[in-house]
């Protein structure tokens, strides 16, 4: 375990100690994959305490972990949405929307980060950034909101019109599309479908795998030889992320017909 990793993991069991000895919902900052799966395998040390990871969008990689007393009785993301949608206030994250004139070029999530980072503020208190053709909807901790909203004027060569949303109105407005695809494997191993789904070499899936690249179900996953199934979701970082929707039936040469739905 790195340093950093043993300090991620101070900060998260200083949080569930909040949570139980106030019984207050406390949260933590912006986990990437890698850090969420590491929070992920922590044992929990306050039996009182439950763990959900929200980022408002449903297929988030950015998410923040959310630590709930016992009283609130949310056991997932789509519950605990439900409970901020009746309790705001308790919302540790807000979400905005960024609108470009029409004069402004096309705009690039590198541009509204780098934005967002011109402004001072650090990637841990960022989320997803959603981007559309007139501008996008990012994800941010509530308490640096209104700065955002205030300040973001500009991101690269294109003007800006900011407002602060609710998050219901951005997790309905990016429903994600994806594009079904097909291929067969000799196998459900994981190295055999990264490399097909994602088109790479079946040594570079091996390598992106054990160099911790790869997630499936959101934990990250550094075996080669793990077994897939109908209903994992996969994601390669940087390459972009599938759904396996069926492995069930068999070629007439005895290969694994594996259904995917491909998102970017």
């Amino acid at each position: 375990m790195t340093n950093e990793e043993k300090l991620l993991i101070a900060r998260i069991e200083d949080k569930m100690r909040l949570c139980s000895e106030n019984s207050m919902i406390t949260s933590s900052d912006f986990l990437d994959m890698h850090e969420r799966s590491v929070v992920s395998q922590i044992r929990l040390r306050y039996s009182d305490v439950k763990i959900v990871f929200y980022g408002v969008f449903d297929d988030a990689e950015r998410t923040v972990a959310v630590f709930l007393p016992e009283y609130i009785e949310a056991e997932n993301s789509a519950e605990l949405e439900a409970y901020f949608d009746e309790n705001p206030d308790d919302n540790p994250l807000a979400a905005i929307r960024l609108e470009k004139d029409k004069f402004s070029p096309a705009l690039s999530h590198r541009d509204y980060l780098g934005a967002l980072m011109g402004l001072g503020i650090r990637r841990e208190m960022t989320g997803d950034i959603k981007v559309g053709e007139n501008g996008c909807e990012l994800i941010v901790l509530t308490k640096i909101a209104p700065y955002v909203a205030d300040n973001m004027s500009k991101a690269g060569r294109g003007t800006l019109k900011a407002e602060i949303i609710p998050a219901s109105q951005a997790k309905s407005g990016a429903k994600a599309s994806g594009v079904p695809d097909s291929f067969t494997v000799s196998s459900m191993r994981l190295d055999s479908v990264v490399k097909n789904a994602f088109r790479v070499s079946r040594g570079d899936a091996a390598a992106a795998i054990e160099g911790g690249a790869v997630f499936v179900n959101d934990v990250e996953c550094e075996k080669p030889d793990k077994k897939v199934a109908t209903g994992d979701k996969i994601v390669f970082r940087r390459k972009g992320r599938i759904i396996i929707d069926d492995c069930s039936c068999v070629s007439k040469k005895g290969r694994v017909i594996v259904e995917i739905t491909r998102f970017a």
